[in-house]
């Protein structure tokens, strides 16, 4: 046996957070679906948008940097910087993570450019429901706190709130961001979240699933016969 297979073959995910993670991705998936309904093929702002765009809504002519957080969740940018979490990744001898840098935000990138026209949501004649910005910051941020986790091995509550900070913050930022610019209504955002989370956790899932498949079927090719 190679004595750098079980480094190559760490875990994304901690065991004892496996189903938590499954139960997380379902309720994201329902979320998004009632909102995607209640939304379907509209252009007003529903009663929780127009709430949390009184909270959020920016002075004429204030000074902000929610041009730059947008920025982020450019579709160049998320490419860049899942790249950038790949090449971490597999310095860090983690290959598990490496797949999902790209397959994660990339899904999700691919979900929501696809979702926009089905639903029919739209701001300023722009299709907006789920916001792709929103995915692509939350699913990055989902990544960069695996990779955190993967380097430090903190306990199971640990890692749990880890991976929600990693999602929460970033996707709140750019939630904040894209309503305060009128670019986006705040259910629009919601929706980008939950499939972004829905669809990381589920690739973490199948990822740790395939890779456990995989190492059982090699390590039976590897074992001396009786």
């Amino acid at each position: 046996m190679s004595a750098t297979a079980p480094h190559l073959d760490r875990t994304i995910l901690p065991p004892a957070l496996r189903v938590p993670a499954a139960v997380t991705a379902v309720l994201a998936l329902l979320v998004f679906g009632v909102f995607a309904a209640r939304y379907a093929d509209g252009s007003a702002a529903g009663r929780l948008d127009r709430h949390l765009q009184v909270l959020v809504a920016l002075a004429d002519g204030a000074p902000s940097l929610s041009d730059a957080v947008v920025a982020f969740g450019n579709p160049d940018s998320v490419v860049m910087l899942a790249l950038a979490l790949c090449g971490i990744a597999l310095l860090l001898g983690h290959r598990r993570l490496a797949v999902l840098a790209i397959v994660g935000p990339g899904l999700t990138g691919v979900a929501t450019s696809t979702l926009k026209p089905i639903i029919g949501r739209t701001i300023e004649g722009e299709f907006a429901y789920p916001s792709g910005h929103t995915g692509g910051t939350t699913s990055l941020g989902i990544v960069v706190a695996l990779l955190l986790v993967a380097v430090l091995r903190p306990t199971p509550g640990t890692s749990a709130v880890l991976i929600g900070s990693g999602a929460v913050l970033p996707g709140g930022a750019m939630a904040l961001a894209l309503v305060a610019d009128g670019d986006h209504y705040a259910t629009d955002t919601l929706g980008g979240f939950c499939v972004a989370i829905a669809i990381v956790l589920t690739c973490v899932l199948v990822i740790e699933r395939r890779s456990s498949i995989d190492s059982g079927a090699a390590c039976r090719r590897e074992s001396p016969r009786a």
